[in-house]
């Protein structure tokens, strides 16, 4: 796998995070100076910002799957298509990680047993949900490229989206 693109990938993540732990933070604590004179960020910017990020990452790795999965014209025609399903389902579940992420940011210094509980159910749910979605796909490849094809696509993916994961779990802070 190419590491700049991997890189660029994960500092793109990065980045979309720190823009959602800002959103997440912006008032939620009003006795706290802001770091600038202009106050907090503004809502709006930050989520056009994370929008932006998010296609850039969409577009790294699909980069990244084009270089390192080599599949013939019929299997690319085949293919293609079926991933963009794929990612489309994806980022329906990732859509609700962000919502624990930002639930946790806002809530991270004053978590509850209560809220904690909930955000961890709510996090082994969504990796259940992650599961069944591979496997469900899994099948769909097999019916247009070879299993051993199929299976590296879901390599790269899992390379991918543990180096992503590795980058959102360093950038938030403990429970206090």
């Amino acid at each position: 796998m190419n590491n700049a693109k991997t890189k660029l990938t994960c500092t793109a993540l990065v980045l979309t995070l720190a823009a959602f732990c800002a959103l997440a933070q912006s008032g939620t604590d009003t006795n706290t100076t802001p770091a600038s004179a202009a106050g907090p960020p503004d809502a709006g910017n930050l989520r056009a910002f994370v929008e932006l990020a998010r296609s850039d990452i969409k577009t790294q790795k699909a980069l990244i799957i084009a270089e390192n999965l080599p599949l013939t014209e019929e299997e690319g025609a085949e293919f293609w298509p079926l991933h963009r399903e794929y990612e489309g389902e994806l980022s329906k579940l990732n859509d609700q990680k962000l919502a624990l992420i930002i639930r946790y940011a806002k809530n991270y210094q004053t978590m509850t047993d209560k809220e904690a509980a909930e955000l961890a159910n709510g996090s082994f749910d969504l990796e259940a949900k992650k599961t069944d979605l591979k496997r469900k796909y899994f099948k769909k490849f097999q019916k247009v490229m070879p299993a051993t094809k199929a299976a590296r696509f879901f390599q790269l993916e899992n390379q991918l989206n543990m180096a992503l994961d590795l980058q959102v779990a360093a950038a938030l802070p403990l429970i206090k």
